[in-house]
């Protein structure tokens, strides 16, 4: 009988402690999951991701500037007008320019009337010439038939060769006068590129924004004066954070709200999505701030083309 409570005695225990062992395994097992979910940054499984936006033209917004500096003489355009490429913006002013191009004008006038002259001279120098060969051939011949002095041939040769002389003095005046016509055609067209860098002309057909040039004030080359939406349909240009980065794809559908509002303003769908990551900076008002948190650029064509350039949004995008 000692020996049966003796056995079961030691099968109690071992019972005991095997199921000891199991709670601390288990208690193990949880501990290591809880701290591999503090250690790792698990991706949420989500449907749609959201970013914020604008609203502006599929081929963005151009800033316009100036090749050349100047005063602004006139404004051709007037904020929000749409303008067609090639047309004037504005023109700097042009009056030194003008004046040196009104010069060389005066000047091209007046040499245009020596060419004139010129080839005037140059056909009485062949006429005279011509007939100073008649009659020296026919001195020749009488002098030939005894009918003539030798002096008179001489002087009929003497004659020749002034009406020679004469012919190439001519042509001699009639190039430089060509020369300096050339020269003052050059000075014109010189001075007309000179005039048309004054005036700043739209690079591609839209509406022009944020004017903010104004007559009489100055600008330096490089420095911007207006922006102008291009041509072409409404879009969204929207920030995805890094962590949805990869799930944007061409065509997906998304939805367009203002930014607080719940309602959905326009459907559309996914035309580009940026190769590259870049730190979040679209939206940030100050001028060279960034923010650590990456991005990916998302363009979205919008159903709804009435929408407000620069219009900020918060775009939803489906992903499933």
């Amino acid at each position: 009988m000692k020996h049966y409570n003796m056995i079961m005695s030691i099968s109690r225990f071992f019972v005991f402690a095997v199921l000891l062992l199991s709670c601390r395994s288990e208690k193990k097992i949880e501990l290591s999951k809880e701290q591999t979910s503090k250690d790792t940054l698990v991706k949420p499984m989500v449907e749609r991701v959201s970013g914020t936006g604008r609203i502006e033209p599929e081929m963005g917004i151009t800033e316009l500037a100036s090749e050349t500096g100047g005063v602004i003489l006139k404004l051709l355009v007037k904020e929000g007008e749409y303008v067609t490429k090639g047309q004037p913006l504005l023109q700097f002013d042009n009056s030194v320019q003008n004046s040196l191009g009104q010069e060389a004008r005066a000047r091209l006038k007046t040499q245009q009337q020596q060419l004139e002259l010129d080839r005037i001279r140059i056909n009485e120098a062949l006429i005279n010439l011509k007939k100073a060969e008649l009659d020296y051939e026919r001195t020749r011949r009488l002098v030939e038939k005894k009918a003539e002095t030798v002096q008179q041939l001489d002087d009929a040769r003497t004659e020749l060769d002034k009406k020679k002389i004469a012919l190439k003095n001519a042509e001699s005046e009639i190039r430089l006068t060509e020369k300096r016509v050339s020269e003052f055609n050059m000075q014109i067209k010189t001075s007309n590129a000179s005039e048309e860098k004054l005036i700043i002309r739209a690079p591609v057909n839209g509406r022009l924004l944020d004017l903010s040039a104004r007559v009489g004030a100055g600008l330096v080359p490089g420095q911007r004066f207006a922006q102008l939406a291009p041509e072409g349909k409404l879009t969204a240009l929207c920030e995805i954070d890094e962590l949805f980065a990869d799930d944007i794809q061409s065509g997906q559908a998304a939805f367009i709200r203002y930014k607080g509002y719940p309602d959905t303003i326009s459907k559309g769908s996914v035309i580009y999505a940026a190769p590259y990551l870049k730190k979040k900076s679209l939206f940030s008002d100050e001028v060279g701030v960034k923010e650590d948190r990456r991005v990916r650029e998302v363009r979205i064509l919008l159903d709804n083309q009435s929408l407000l350039i620069n219009r900020q949004v918060d775009c939803t995008i489906s992903i499933k």
